[in-house]
C-alpha cells in the first residue's frame, strides 16, 4: 500500500486517533475550550485526514459524534517506518538534490484566508500540498520565540513566501519569522496586502524587495513560475494555470470586500505625526530605529548604517542626546534606548511615521556612483587617481588602509604595477588618491585607531557595485590609463 505521507500536525493527530480507545471521544476532546480561529485550524486538519482516506468523521452541531478509522490509518505508522527506511536508501547526490523541497508561506493567522487561497491556486497548477507548509501554527500569534515545527520546515525550504498586511508588521512572531526569511539563502516572494507598500515596509521584508499582488496575473505568474521552479515540478497546461490564476483573483477580490483593516492603536494612522521631533539627526535615527524595531541600538551600527546607506551629515550624538530626553529615553556607553511608551507610540504607527522620515532620510542621502560618474568625466581625477581606479576595478578592492596600514596598501598596488608592467604613479601617489576620494565621499571610514583616527576607509556600497560590474566605456578608458603608464622593462 503506498503512503499518503501528512504534514506533521495532521499526523500526530491521526497517530493520537489511532492510539486512542475511542477516536469520537478524542476528537471531540480536541475541540474544548478552543478559540474560533483555533476551531478552523482543527477543522483543516479534519478536513484533510478525511481527504485522504484515514478517518470518517459524522457530525452534529459542528461537533464529532461518529469518528472512524480507515485501515489505512491503523497501517499508517508502519507504512511511515517503511517509508523512512527507502529515503534514507536513496543515493547521497538524490538526498541532496531533495533537501529543499518545500514551499514555505509565512503569515499571520488573520491573513489564513489568503494563505489558504494560495495553496488552494498551487494545488490546482498541480503542486502537491505536501510540499506546502503555512506557519500560522496555533498558538504562535503569542509566542516570539520560532517554534520547532516551523524550524524544520524552513530547513526544507526551496522558497519561501511572505503575505505582508498591516497585522503582519505588528506581530513579533511574524517579524522574527521574516528575519530567518531574509537570512536564509532561498528566494523570498513578498506578497502584499492592499495597505501595504514601499513606503511602509520596514524589518528584514523592508522596501528592497519587489511586491507582489494577487489582483496582477502578471504577479501571480511569476509568483506560480517561481515555485515550479524552486521545487522543480513539471509545468502545468496554460489553460489550467489561466483557469486556476483567474479563480484565485476572484477569491481575492471576494475576500477584500469583506476584510476589515485592523486598528493598531487608538490613534488613527493618518492623524499620527513627528511634529515634536524637529531635527534631521533626530529624525534620521528614529527611522532608523523603527528600520530595524529596535529600542536600544547603538552608535556604532546607526553609523555603520549610515555608511552603507551613503547617508551624510548626520550628527549622532546629538540625535542621541535629544531623542534620550523623550518620555524615560537614555544614552549609556554608546547605546541609545528610547523611552518604551514612545518606542510604543511610533512603532504601534509606523505606517504613517516611516513615510515622514524617509523624506528626510532621502534628503541626506547622496549615492557615490552618482558623484563618481560626474567627476569621471571631468578634469577633477588626474592621473594618479585614474590609475586609483583601474586598481579597485582590476582587484576588486573593498577597503584601503590609512596612516601605518596604509603601507600595506602600497605594497599591494606595487605588486599590481608589477604584474601590469606599470610604472609607479600610483603607489607613489597613493595617499593623495585616497584623500581625494574622502574628499568627495566615494569611501567611508570603516576602522579606527585606539585614539579614533581612521586607519581604513571602504568603498561606498553603491560605487562599489558600480566599479565591480561597470560598462564597457569605464573599462576601455581604464585600460586606456594602464597602457599609458606601462613601463617596458629593457629585459
Amino acid at each position: 500500500m503506498e503512503l499518503k505521507k501528512l504534514p506533521s500536525n495532521s499526523e500526530t493527530l491521526l497517530l493520537e486517533l489511532v492510539q486512542a480507545p475511542n477516536p469520537t471521544q478524542a476528537l471531540d476532546a480536541r475541540y474544548v475550550g478552543l478559540s474560533a480561529r483555533g476551531k478552523d485550524e482543527l477543522n483543516g486538519i479534519v478536513r484533510e485526514l478525511i481527504q485522504y482516506g484515514y478517518i470518517n468523521v459524522k457530525w452534529a452541531d459542528n461537533i464529532p459524534y461518529i469518528v472512524t478509522l480507515d485501515n489505512s490509518a491503523r497501517t499508517y505508522e508502519e507504512l511511515l517506518i517503511g517509508y523512512e527506511k527507502q529515503k534514507a536508501m536513496i543515493l547521497p547526490q538524490q538526498a541532496q538534490a531533495k533537501e529543499r523541497y518545500m514551499i514555505f508561506i509565512s503569515h499571520r493567522s488573520t491573513d489564513k484566508g489568503i494563505a489558504d487561497m494560495l495553496v488552494d491556486f498551487f494545488c490546482g497548477t498541480g503542486i502537491s500540498r505536501n510540499t506546502i507548509f503555512c506557519s500560522s501554527l496555533p498558538g504562535n500569534d503569542i509566542n516570539e520565540k520560532i517554534s520547532n515545527e516551523v524550524k524544520a520546515a524552513l530547513k526544507s525550504s526551496a522558497i519561501n513566501i511572505a503575505i505582508l498586511s498591516q497585522d503582519y508588521y505588528q506581530s513579533a512572531y511574524c517579524l522574527n519569522e521574516a528575519g530567518v526569511l531574509w537570512y536564509e539563502d532561498v528566494p523570498v516572494i513578498p506578497i502584499a496586502l492592499p495597505e501595504i507598500d514601499l513606503t511602509n515596509m520596514y524589518g528584514f521584508l523592508n522596501s528592497e524587495y519587489k511586491l507582489r499582488r494577487l489582483d496582477s496575473d502578471t504577479d501571480i505568474s511569476y509568483i506560480y513560475d517561481a515555485v515550479s521552479e524552486a521545487i522543480s515540478v513539471g509545468k502545468t497546461k496554460v489553460s489550467v494555470i489561466t483557469y486556476e490564476s483567474k479563480k484565485l483573483r476572484d477569491k481575492y477580490a471576494a475576500y477584500l470586500k469583506t476584510r476589515t483593516l485592523p486598528m493598531s492603536s487608538n490613534v488613527s494612522p493618518q492623524m499620527f505625526s513627528v511634529s515634536e521631533i524637529t531635527t534631521d539627526d533626530e529624525r534620521i535615527v528614529l527611522y532608523y530605529i523603527l528600520y530595524v524595531k529596535a529600542r536600544k541600538v547603538t552608535k556604532e551600527r546607526v553609523t555603520q548604517w549610515l555608511n552603507e546607506s551613503e547617508i551624510y551629515h548626520i550628527n549622532v550624538d546629538n540625535a542621541f542626546d535629544l531623542l534620550s530626553s523623550i518620555s524615560g529615553g537614555s544614552v549609556n556607553d554608546g547605546t541609545l534606548e528610547l523611552g518604551i511608551e514612545s518606542f510604543r507610540k511610533y512603532t504601534a504607527n509606523a505606517a504613517a511615521v516611516l513615510p515622514e522620515l524617509k523624506e528626510c532620510v532621502d534628503r541626506h542621502t547622496k549615492l557615490s556612483v552618482d558623484t563618481f560618474k560626474e567627476i569621471w568625466k571631468s578634469d577633477v581625477l588626474n592621473s594618479a587617481t585614474r590609475l586609483f581606479v583601474a586598481y579597485i576595478i582590476d582587484e576588486k578592492m573593498r577597503s584601503f588602509g590609512n596612516r601605518w596600514m596604509a603601507e600595506t596598501q602600497i605594497e599591494d598596488i606595487k605588486l599590481w604595477e608589477n604584474k601590469n608592467q606599470l610604472d609607479s604613479e600610483l603607489s607613489s601617489n597613493y595617499g593623495n588618491c585616497l584623500e581625494l576620494f574622502v574628499q568627495h565621499d566615494l569611501v567611508y571610514e570603516s576602522s579606527w585607531t585606539s585614539y579614533g583616527n581612521p586607519r581604513q576607509y571602504s568603498l561606498c556600497p553603491s560605487l562599489q557595485e558600480f566599479l565591480f560590474d561597470c560598462p564597457k566605456e569605464v573599462l576601455e578608458e581604464a585600460q586606456n590609463i594602464k597602457q599609458a603608464h606601462n613601463f617596458e622593462l629593457p629585459f
